[in-house]
């Protein structure tokens, strides 16, 4: 009897040990979801407003951008992010085998503008060449994502060899002198800057419309592969919830203060960090340029895969080939 007794704890035992472990630890395990700061965060401000956890303990972090990278590639994997938003570029370089991450979908289109004096002439699809050709171009993050994009548009429109560009900050960018004749700078720099009168700026172009497909993949989401393979539904309602995100954001009844509320104070050391956006410079015309809007890998795959390409032969040396179990296309 003894013994019988002690084979149906031992069952019961592996039993529950089974069952635990096919919920990836139990509902109550913590999952981290983690942004840099700027135009990504604004895609689940939403979420942190309202402290959103689809049915899972869920705690959200804001980095900043030179940190973002470190949130996916610690050596203790089990305390990386679940689920993280990184420029696309770097999450091709870092995840790009899908075997850690998959990528969930696109949830910025691009937040790059081309500023000028008030006289200058405007940028679009059609004069671009014409116009640009033999100017001098300031480039906010030449070296980075911003300079990548112009270049690779210089390239579309066959003058990569025909205009000047160097490097400048934000604090650089004016119409009143400086030998300039457009400047490629982001938002919300973008709206400061033209903003101040005393500048003689205005916005004379966007990379987006110069890119055209209404913008090009920017910010992205990746989730970790255990977690879409373990925990489908609640990846699923993640996605779902998001694609909303950019209608809160818009709506006239969610304030500056609300957005920003939220994203600082989920800063990991809020009282040394010098927020992004402030109820000056975030305004509905900036969230509209920061392009947030979600979008499924399972309808903009080849999109990603052209975009990265044209990256790499711009010369972005984060933007990489990415395999195709990368893209999470459920």
């Amino acid at each position: 009897m003894k013994r019988i007794l002690t084979v149906f704890l031992c069952v019961i035992t592996a039993w529950f040990s089974l069952a635990v472990s096919a919920c990836g630890g139990g509902d109550n395990e913590a999952l981290t979801v983690c942004m840099p700061d700027g135009a990504p965060a604004l895609s689940t401000a939403k979420f942190m407003a309202e402290d959103t956890g689809f049915g899972r303990n869920v705690e959200y972090r804001v980095v900043g951008s030179s940190e973002i990278a470190s949130c996916v590639t610690g050596i203790d994997e089990d305390k990386n992010a679940d689920i993280c938003v990184l420029p696309l570029n770097t999450a091709s370089k870092l995840l790009g085998d899908g075997t850690k991450y998959k990528m969930l979908g696109t949830v910025t289109h691009g937040n790059l503008f081309i500023v000028a004096g008030a006289d200058a002439q405007e940028l679009t699809c059609d004069n671009f060449a014409e116009e640009i050709t033999g100017k001098k171009v300031g480039v906010v993050n030449l070296p980075s994502f911003p300079g990548a994009v112009f270049k690779l548009l210089l390239s579309d429109y066959g003058v990569s060899d025909k205009v000047t560009l160097s490097p400048v900050a934000a604090t650089e960018v004016s119409g009143t002198g400086g030998g300039y004749d457009y400047f490629v700078i982001p938002e919300p720099a973008a709206s400061v800057r033209v903003g101040n009168a005393k500048l003689n700026l205005k916005i004379a172009g966007s990379l987006q419309s110069l890119y055209g497909e209404q913008g090009y993949p920017q910010a992205v989401l990746v989730a970790k592969t255990s977690l879409v393979e373990n925990n489908g539904e609640f990846i699923s309602k993640f996605m779902e919830e998001i694609a909303s995100v950019d209608g809160w954001l818009a709506d006239g009844e969610t304030s500056a203060s609300t957005i920003i509320s939220a994203i600082t104070a989920h800063y990991p050391d809020p009282e040394n960090t010098a927020p992004t956006f402030n109820e000056k410079n975030l305004t509905k015309t900036v969230i509209a340029n920061c392009a947030v809007k979600f979008t499924y890998c399972k309808t903009d795959k080849d999109k990603i895969v052209e975009f990265l390409r044209k990256l790499k032969a711009a010369g972005d040396s984060s933007a990489t080939e990415v395999s195709e179990s990368f893209f999470y296309l459920g």
